[in-house]
């Protein structure tokens, strides 16, 4: 189950967020966004309207908890609720659950539940549902059902109060509470109803909006939810406009009939788009990275002056600013940034010196050919104009230094066979999300763990990530993680590129998105409750 999560965040995070399409508008409003009904605040929130958000591609189903499906995840941050959740800053924040604790040890969670929340159909939300969702996705091998794995007990005490039990300490749960395949469903419903399909009529949530229509490849149509126990939505209406080709997207949101793209713009449109006033783009830093892998178990990559020969052949400025066209951060540390207090600075991915690399080359005990390459090598990759890119910088800069890349292109499943299932290969790209907390990165780099596609191996890196996760608070973790990224410098199993900045534009007149100050602490990211039009 895991190993199918990561592969398909592989392709959904990765290719859907870095090569959606957006584009600026003019800020006028069009025939595709409904006119606002007039009812201006005293604090000059304008309420009513219509707001059209793009959406590529249909959802699977309207159980968010059942299986991996991005199309139905922005809708569900707007139908559902969580106990807890994560805004653009990547911070965990309040939502079914208005406050919580945690014991001494680690081990016991206690959600204290908004008492005034209720379903869409007006029944109340309780301690119960939550105790049920947990239980059903266990049983029903839902999408969470490893992140949740670590549970042991599951209590209620009153109606309003929900009590966790871990078997051991896991500093990651809290995170992946607030992140994906958790959000609660009520029992009255879902118990009912077939798991994989969620309800065959309704969805009942308890989020800020209510379900209203959907029509295939077309949208996904809420209406605000007047009983909400948070902001009632500013907006009468949410809907998601299906729209499966790049090109149709971009051109719609120009024309006005999108107001929110819902996704990053092309990097070959970034530079353009943010020189539009009429556009408002905010960038937020995420988890989500793109790096080099080696196998290990072939020649020649199972040698580490190879392995640390390519990373001085590499120039990841250049990679970001061809390849990419800036649209990311260049990768230079082994973690995340956005874990910052995990971070030191001491073990960083090597600066690009081609002397060194050519001399790291000899060093491995290989010479060059008439051709002047010491080796022959392929890159295998997936369809994914992103990392064709990327491939095609990289192989220009180990060409550089006397290292030959065949770059091979191939779709996914032969891609999947090929390199995760057989291990043939000798390089390759990958990327994806690696949150909601620090520890995820075991996940990449641990023996035997699912998204490991290298074969890599180190018993200490191995004792440090249990270490690291079994602790909660950040000053006793960092120690651990400095001794991985040092660890990680030495054997440099993988090399990071890039790191995924997220821009969704916005048109100017689209007030309090999920990234503005007013909604950043208490949305999630696609969550559009705060949302009014000023138009």
């Amino acid at each position: 189950m895991k190993k199918r999560l990561a592969l398909f965040s592989i392709l959904i995070l990765m290719a859907g967020l870095l090569a959606a399409c957006t584009g600026g508008g003019s800020g006028n409003n069009s025939e595709g966004t409904t006119e606002l009904s007039g009812n201006t605040a005293e604090n000059g929130v304008k309420e009513g309207g219509t707001l059209l958000v793009g959406l590529t591609g249909d959802p699977l189903s309207f159980n968010p908890d059942g299986t991996s499906d991005d199309y139905l995840y922005p809708v569900a941050q707007n139908l559902f609720s969580r106990l807890v959740k994560i805004n653009n800053d990547q911070q965990i924040i309040s939502d079914l659950a208005e406050k919580w604790e945690i014991s001494d040890d680690g081990l016991t969670y206690t959600f204290h539940l908004h008492p005034e929340a209720t379903w869409h159909d007006g029944e109340p939300v309780t301690s119960a549902d939550v105790k049920y969702t947990l239980e059903a996705i266990k049983e029903n091998s839902g999408l969470a059902v490893e992140s949740i794995s670590g549970i042991t007990g599951i209590e209620t005490p009153d109606e309003h109060t929900v009590v966790i039990t871990l078997g051991e300490p896991d500093a990651s749960f809290l995170g992946y509470l607030a992140w994906y395949g958790t959000f609660i469903l009520p029992e009255h419903i879902y118990s009912t109803a077939e798991w994989n399909t969620g309800t065959s009529g309704t969805p009942i949530g308890s989020g800020p909006f209510k379900f209203s229509e959907y029509t295939t490849g077309v949208n996904v149509s809420l209406e605000r939810n007047e009983h909400y126990f948070g902001q009632v939505p500013h907006v009468d209406k949410l809907i998601f406009s299906i729209i499966t080709d790049p090109n149709t997207m971009l051109q719609s949101f120009y024309n006005g009939e999108l107001d929110v793209f819902g996704g990053d713009p092309p990097a070959s449109e970034l530079q353009v788009m943010m020189q539009k006033p009429e556009v408002v783009m905010k960038s937020s830093l995420w988890p989500s990275r793109t790096y080099l892998l080696f196998n290990f178990d072939q020649e020649p990559f199972n040698k580490l002056e190879v392995r640390q020969a390519v990373a001085y052949a590499m120039n990841i400025q250049e990679i970001l600013d061809k390849a990419l066209k800036g649209q990311g951060q260049v990768a230079e540390t082994f973690i995340s940034p956005v874990y910052d207090w995990a971070i030191d600075d001491t073990y960083k991915v090597p600066e690009p010196d081609a002397a060194k690399a050519k001399a790291l080359l000899e060093q491995a005990g290989l010479t060059p050919d008439g051709n002047g390459n010491y080796l022959n090598v392929t890159l295998d990759i997936f369809q994914y104009d992103v990392y064709q890119d990327i491939a095609t910088v990289i192989k220009d800069q180990l060409g550089k230094v006397g290292i030959n890349v065949t770059i091979n292109v191939s779709d996914y499943a032969a891609w999947d066979t090929q390199v995760v299932q057989e291990r043939k290969y000798q390089l390759s790209i990958l990327g994806g999300y690696q949150g909601p907390d620090v520890g995820a990165i075991t996940n990449r780099i641990g023996t035997d763990c699912p998204s490991n596609i290298m074969g890599y191996s180190n018993k200490e890196l191995d004792q440090l990530l249990a270490e690291g996760g079994k602790l909660v608070k950040e000053d006793e973790r960092k120690p651990k993680y400095a001794e991985v990224q040092r660890i990680l410098t030495e054997d440099l199993p993988i090399i990071p590129i890039s790191e995924y900045v997220g821009t969704n534009p916005v048109h100017q007149y689209v007030k309090g998105d999920p990234s503005s100050a007013e909604a950043l602490p208490f949305t999630s990211f696609s969550e559009y409750n705060y949302v009014w039009l000023d138009n």
